[in-house]
């Protein structure tokens, strides 16, 4: 599964800092800058899927960039962050087409939250595990409506693996091409299927089988 990719423009280096590490803790792949130099060639390369740019970037306006941005990057989202507060700051950035307009200061959780919510396609889609309920666009499990936890990028791209070969034995060699460039050992997988257990236990008709030597089994009911 490819790490969804954000582009993050903003000339306060410390915060974009803060930003960064907290982005790819959830999964995702960040390219950083802190000007707009080069920013049509670097959307070209980097072909990011969601674009986080500060409005006052140095002595340029990103707003005002929004055309030329759009232009090389058609359909890719523009959420902006920005110590500007005003209403008409706000309505200017909504009227060039941004998604969003997040408020600085901000915590890093409402933007992970912006970004989750705006990088990929919206969608209702629900996963039914047993008596549970797996939100697609939240990454998000319920049973009877009720909150149980938000998984982490790799929990959820694990339980969809062992999810979509339930009753079967998932590979180790499978599983292994979620951690993609990061190297997956026994332990670090151990601890993302307890994690995955801890949380599955709230219907006693789901488990995830240890198949010694082997892999995982996913098994619950229809």
């Amino acid at each position: 599964m490819n790490a969804i990719k954000v582009l993050l423009v903003d000339d306060d280096v410390m915060l974009s800092s803060i930003i960064t590490a907290a982005l790819k803790d959830e999964g995702y792949e960040v390219h950083y800058q802190s000007s707009l130099t080069g920013i049509t060639t670097i959307l070209n390369e980097f072909k990011p899927d969601i674009m986080v740019l500060d409005v006052e970037i140095g002595t340029s306006d990103s707003i005002d960039n929004a055309s030329e941005l759009k232009m090389a990057a058609p359909g890719t989202p523009i959420l902006y962050i920005s110590s500007h507060t005003e209403s008409h700051e706000v309505a200017r950035a909504l009227k060039s087409g941004a998604v969003a307009y997040l408020k600085k200061p901000f915590s890093v959780e409402e933007l992970i939250a912006y970004v989750d919510r705006h990088a990929h396609p919206v969608s209702n889609a629900i996963i039914k595990i047993g008596s549970l309920e797996l939100d697609i666009q939240t990454r998000t499990l319920y049973q009877a409506s009720k909150e149980l936890k938000r998984l982490s990028k790799l929990e959820f791209s694990l339980l969809k693996l062992l999810y979509s070969h339930k009753g079967e034995i998932v590979s180790y060699e499978k599983i292994e091409e979620l951690w993609e460039d990061a190297i997956m050992n026994e332990h670090s997988l151990y601890n993302y299927i307890v994690k995955l257990r801890k949380v599955l236990a709230a219907d006693p008709n789901i488990s995830i089988s240890t198949i010694g030597g082997n892999g995982y089994m996913l098994l619950a009911p229809m």
